[in-house]
């Protein structure tokens, strides 16, 4: 008789260590100006958070993600 080990709780857990983790790290790529390396780092900590079911971060993440691509990597117009 196999016994299934609800894991899910941990793995939600993990999610949101990891998404927390890679924003602190893009944070640190920002302050080097290596912008496309820390939207990398955004973009993962922002799938982290979906996994994880954290809509509040995710869409902070995202929001980030946003700002930092407009000011740091428009397109040039004309």
């Amino acid at each position: 008789m196999d016994r299934k080990i609800d894991t899910s709780a941990q793995f939600i857990e993990f999610y949101k260590k990891k998404g927390d983790y890679l924003v602190s790290l893009s944070e640190n790529h920002f302050k080097n100006i290596e912008y496309r390396k820390c939207l990398e780092l955004l973009n993962e900590a922002y799938g982290m958070y979906k996994k994880g079911n954290y809509i509040e971060l995710a869409e902070n993440t995202k929001q980030k993600f946003m700002e930092i691509k407009e000011k740091y990597f428009k397109k040039n117009t004309g």
